[in-house]
């Protein structure tokens, strides 16, 4: 049973980590198609606030969420913007970012909780905090930063 649990800690994965107002945040690759530069923006009428706007992603239409306002550390100009595409159900959505720090290898004990530093609804989106050349970074969890509800609703809308 030791050599279960050894092996789950030892199970690498790739992550991409980004900024967002100096912060560092990173999400799991598996969850990143790609990374892309918008200038077209749509902002929809009734979106959430944090719903920048949507897109025409090589024909498919794709909402952009502001990753500043969702997390509730500022917003992000619609101008030309950073956009890490996701695929969240069954929707694409782009998540704005500063800039891309890098992709990197971790290791699942590499990830501590968080639970008791940040509120229960922070605590949700994040799936931990972990330490990469001695800076801290905040592991999100991309099925819980949305709500596949409000996307559906928000591309609705357009």
């Amino acid at each position: 049973m030791v050599k279960v649990a050894d092996e789950k800690q030892e199970q690498e994965r790739h992550i991409v980590v980004f900024r967002l107002n100096g912060t560092l945040f990173a999400l799991d690759i598996q969850s990143v198609q790609e990374i892309v530069k918008q200038s077209d923006i749509v902002s929809v009428p009734g979106a959430p606030p944090f719903i920048l706007g949507i897109v025409n992603l090589r024909g498919r239409i794709m909402a952009v969420v502001d990753t500043k306002r969702l997390l509730g550390i500022g917003e992000t100009s619609a101008d030309k913007v950073l956009v890490m595409v996701a695929q969240i159900g069954e929707h694409l959505v782009g998540f704005t970012v500063d800039e891309v720090e890098q992709v990197t290898r971790i290791t699942s004990d590499m990830v501590e909780p968080v639970s008791d530093l940040v509120s229960p609804e922070e605590a949700r989106r994040l799936e931990g905090v972990l330490k990469l050349d001695g800076k801290l970074v905040l592991l999100l969890d991309a099925n819980r930063l949305l709500d596949e509800e409000v996307v559906s609703a928000s591309l609705a809308q357009s």
